[in-house]
């Protein structure tokens, strides 16, 4: 019997145990059958974790698609604000209100990438405070902290879908070493049970090391022979 290793893949622990099924299921004693029985749900399990991962890892990739929109949209209000201050200087142009808030540009404020998007908005918020006795920015201040709060609300959303995502995926890192188990229980008992000839225990189960059966390739019509030209 080919040993699985717990670095081998749930389809490859799903096609060990399929074909251990299918085999018990032409044995003739009653061992055979519970072997069978005993595989189908460790199987079973195995299906069910491989699709909760599944399923955990889309929501995650769903949760990560909100926090790439709601960056944006947070960015946009950054852009915004920037758009305001410029037209306050051309109103009053001994406020240098773009420079005060944004000394480098507000580049600097939107090139950080997820959490490390929010570090630098406390200062931000600070330089910005300066000029909220005008409306304008009074307003935008309003729209950052709401823009804030959403954009912390999904990062703390997808912190949660990723550690979900390793909680499942270990549970369905147990259910294939339940299928190892198995399979090494069953290789003992079948050998006991032919004690006499334990080599037929290994007929029940897969090797993928061994050649498979090759596909018959299609033939298309025959040329015919050539014939040497008459003299």
């Amino acid at each position: 019997m080919r040993r699985l290793r717990p670095t081998d893949g749930t389809a490859v622990h799903r096609r060990a145990a399929v074909y251990h099924m299918a085999k018990c299921r032409k044995g003739t004693t009653p061992l055979h059958s519970q072997l069978r029985l005993e595989m189908k749900a460790c199987y079973d399990q195995l299906k069910l974790k491989a699709r909760e991962t599944e399923d955990g890892e889309d929501a995650d990739v769903e949760a990560m698609a909100d926090v790439d929109g709601i960056e944006v949209g947070l960015e946009n209000v950054i852009r915004d604000i920037d758009a305001d201050l410029a037209k306050l200087d051309r109103l009053d142009p001994t406020l240098n209100a773009q420079r005060a808030v944004f000394p480098e540009g507000y580049g600097q404020v939107i090139d950080p990438e997820g959490s490390a998007q929010r570090e630098v908005l406390p200062a931000l918020e600070v330089r910005l405070g300066a000029f909220q006795s005008h409306a304008e920015i009074a307003s935008q201040l309003a729209r950052l902290d709401a823009a804030e709060a959403t954009f912390a609300a999904v990062l703390t959303a997808v912190d949660a879908t990723g550690t979900k995502v390793d909680v499942l995926f270990a549970e369905e890192r147990a259910a294939r070493q339940a299928i190892r188990v198995q399979l090494e229980s069953a290789h003992g008992r079948l050998r006991d049970l032919y004690k006499s000839r334990p080599a037929l225990a290994e007929a029940f189960f897969l090797n993928e090391g061994a050649p498979r059966r090759a596909k018959k390739e299609e033939e298309g019509p025959k040329e015919p022979a050539a014939t040497a030209p008459l003299r």
